[in-house]
């Protein structure tokens, strides 16, 4: 007769956790099907080592519960509801409609600022009316909605809004991008919102507020928090302060503090996790020592719930919280905890309660970490017997740590911050004393304002120090290392020669062996795809037109406005270096990103299209690059290695870009007249294999002066008139907001990057 141990249990748990992993890929079924089949059968007729094993039963059992979990996690997918306010995106399309709106609604979130400092936060939708510029038409759509808006504002508009208000906004109604990498979405805003029960945008433009709401909650907590901090620190540092109470996800922190914070390694420190946690619950047990026993770990367990309360139950914080609850209870029962099984228990109980946090990459990195902590800071603290005791934990903790994080992390961000050991050790002391300080300050700010900003004047030097020895340790050279975001069998096989290391006496001996074979498994893609790849790839922007040529003879990139999405892809394509970027105008409100990015990723020569129509703010953020600058002659090609450009028209832009043997013919149009298109008419160009076209109007015109093979439009969405006409003609086109990034092959073909799985829910 088959009886439930505790070795099944643990196995069933394990197999709920590994289906929810599974339900990530498009076919995750099967990958559970056959791994499930390979254990039952090892179980059933393998060797000795199989048989330390629970029964083949169990593991029967486990691919049931990992099949449901897939299950499970399809069902609890997000669906708009009938009344969703994304449905009326489509409906206005069909109509030929503006997608102009007026939506009434109730903030639900607090405002934070974005990378364009615009505010964002989410609001619950009650009604909505269209509004289109020809008066017969004004009000032809509304009426009541449902469902959550992704909404971006103005600053000055949004300065005064907070969660419960009732606000009435106006702005373009837009459905999310479907983007990311192929096996980890964490760039996908379409499915991160999507995740959060929200299926459309909305770029508001002017906000009315209809009702103050509440004035309580725990929006107003926060809120008070962060201006303690920041009357005792000032903006700058009360948000880093702040942020070791609440969290990064509740606090505007600078972008290029949370930047520099990453570039070493120590993003960890502005995020709410067990980190703080760990800290808070030392001190409340360490100052109430003289209180009776149930009072010290009442009070330790009520600052881990207020402190989840704070963050806003980020995924991270809960984990944290619930482990040093079930810490706290083994103690007051007198019993040595079992902090793996504690730690399964809690990721089991998490992700039945939402299994969507499976894709929440804090909820991923807290628990390999925590993980990484329990099974392997020991054994490496035991190897580091020949340091001191106190620096021998101090290493052995964040080095754990590190190893379990750094393969997922590689495959989501492709960057390895060089110095991130080093910069964990000696930034340990003042982060310390800036949670405990911050968390101070916090509760003594909630009661009395003018003393918590007293006491967080004290942490002044403290912070200060920190900002300035992260900024320092970021600009050492080659303080990070950009090697590509990882495929998810590299991912696979790292992690079992981690667990290798982990379960085996014989392989940790041997553990060299096992470090030298993981780095070789990284590097040499690496090393081959850098030496050997030539691809372009036009990033899914559509407010400044982007393009990444990579070849052996040198990076180039064409435009940088959006900074943020194209640091992170060329983090994942592994590129360390723009050898050539090149600006198609000069205007600083299309080219703001290059500052940002040579902080990020330097670049070795600069080079822009000769226009009169140069601002200011151009000029100073040219000076302030310090990087060789050449303006582009016109009509006469400039190269670098295998990629040629020539400069056809200044102003606005066409450019020619010759790689390899094909051609690509840049059009520039930004204003709403056709004058690229008169202008090509009377101008010999050579058809070229592919129009890259950006601008405002497009006409049926322009393809048949241009007569491109292939054409790949960087804007929003195409005029069905235009896409019939493309259809008519067998042309090849892509929508870059509606496809994603698109790209180029040396062999001349050109693909775009599908959406996932579950992305075209809506």
């Amino acid at each position: 007769m088959f009886s439930i141990t505790k070795a099944d249990g643990i196995l069933w748990a394990i197999a709920f956790i590994t289906g929810c992993i599974f339900s990530l890929l498009q076919w995750g079924w099967l990958g559970v099907l056959a791994l499930g089949g390979i254990l039952y059968g090892g179980r059933r007729w393998g060797g000795k080592v199989w048989l330390r094993l629970p029964a083949s039963q169990s593991f029967a059992i486990a691919t049931g519960v990992a099949l449901l979990a897939v299950v499970y996690v399809w069902l609890r997918t997000p669906q708009p509801g009938v009344n969703d306010i994304s449905h009326l995106v489509p409906r206005l399309e069909a109509l030929n409609l503006p997608p102009t709106v007026l939506v009434e609604g109730r903030v639900e979130t607090t405002p934070l600022p974005n990378r364009a400092g615009r505010l964002r936060f989410f609001l619950g939708v009650e009604r909505y009316q269209n509004l289109s510029s020809v008066p017969a038409q004004s009000g032809v759509l509304q009426g009541r909605a449902s469902g959550r808006l992704y909404v971006t504002l103005p600053a000055e508009e949004g300065a005064k809004l907070h969660p419960s208000q009732r606000i009435q906004i106006s702005g373009r109604l837009y459905r999310p991008r479907a983007a990311g990498n192929e096996f980890f979405r964490a760039f996908n805003l379409r499915r991160q919102l999507q995740l959060q029960h929200t299926f459309a945008g909305l770029a508001g433009n002017k906000v009315t507020i209809l009702d103050q709401g509440s004035p309580w909650g725990l929006w107003a907590l926060r809120q008070r928090i962060v201006q303690v901090h920041a009357q005792g620190l000032g903006d700058r540092y009360g948000a880093v302060v702040s942020a070791m109470v609440l969290g990064s996800r509740a606090v505007a922190i600078p972008f290029e503090v949370r930047d520099s914070f990453r570039r070493v390694g120590l993003s960890h420190a502005l995020a709410a996790s067990g980190f703080h946690t760990a800290i808070l619950l030392a001190v409340v047990l360490a100052l109430t020592r003289p209180l009776p026993q149930q009072w010290r770990y009442g009070l330790g367990a009520g600052v881990l719930v207020f402190f989840a309360c704070l963050s806003g139950f980020a995924p991270s914080a809960i984990r944290a919280v619930l482990m040093g609850l079930a810490g706290l209870v083994a103690l007051v029962n007198g019993q040595k905890g079992q902090p793996l099984v504690i730690l399964l228990a809690i990721a089991t109980a998490m992700l039945i309660y939402n299994p969507l946090w499976i894709e929440d990459i804090g909820f991923q990195l807290s628990f390999l970490a925590t993980l990484g902590l329990i099974v392997s800071a020991q054994p490496i603290s035991d190897r580091l017997d020949w340091l001191p005791t106190p620096l021998r934990n101090l290493v052995a903790v964040p080095l754990a740590a590190t190893l379990w994080v750094l393969p997922l992390s590689l495959a989501i961000f492709g960057i390895l911050p060089v110095y991130g050991l080093l910069a964990n050790i000696i930034a340990n002391l003042p982060l310390v004393l800036l949670t405990v300080g911050g968390f101070i300050s916090a509760m003594v700010g909630l009661l009395i304002p003018p003393g918590g900003s007293a006491i967080a004047w004290l942490l002044y030097s403290p912070t200060a120090f920190l900002l300035w020895l992260i900024q320092t340790i970021g600009q050492w050279p080659g303080a990070t290392i950009a090697l590509g975001s990882l495929g998810w069998l590299q991912v696979v096989v790292l992690y079992g020669l981690i667990c290798l290391v982990w379960l085996s006496p014989r392989w940790r001996r041997r553990w060299f062996l096992l470090f030298t074979f993981g780095v070789t498994l990284v590097l040499v893609p690496f090393i081959l795809r850098q030496n050997t790849l030539f691809q372009a790839t036009v990033l899914a922007t559509t407010q400044v037109p982007t393009l990444v040529i990579q070849q052996l003879g040198g990076t180039v990139v064409i435009n940088g406005g959006d900074s943020q999405g194209l640091t992170a892809f060329l983090a994942q394509e592994g590129i360390n270096r723009i050898d050539w970027a090149v600006a198609s105008d000069r205007q600083y409100r299309q080219q703001q990103g290059w500052r940002d990015i040579h902080r990020i990723i330097p670049i070795r020569q600069f080079s822009d299209v000769p226009t009169a129509k140069s601002d200011p703010a151009y000029r100073e953020m040219l000076t302030s690059l310090k990087v060789p600058h050449q303006s582009l002659p016109l009509r006469q090609p400039v190269q670098l290695g295998q990629v040629k450009i020539t400069v056809l028209r200044a102003d606005p832009a066409i450019l020619t870009l010759e790689m390899g043997h094909s051609q690509w013919l840049f059009v520039s149009d930004p204003s709403r007249d056709a004058a690229q298109t008169d202008w090509l008419a009377v101008t010999p160009v050579e058809p070229p294999q592919v129009l890259w076209w950006w601008g405002q109007k497009l006409t049926p015109r322009l393809f048949e002066i241009v007569k491109p093979r292939s054409v790949i439009l960087s804007r929003n969405r195409l005029d069905p008139a235009i896409a019939s006409y493309l259809k008519q003609k067998q042309i090849p086109y892509f929508v870059v907001g509606e496809a994603g990034e698109v790209r180029w092959q040396a062999d001349g073909s050109l693909k775009a990057n599908a959406p996932q799985q579950n992305d075209g829910l809506i």
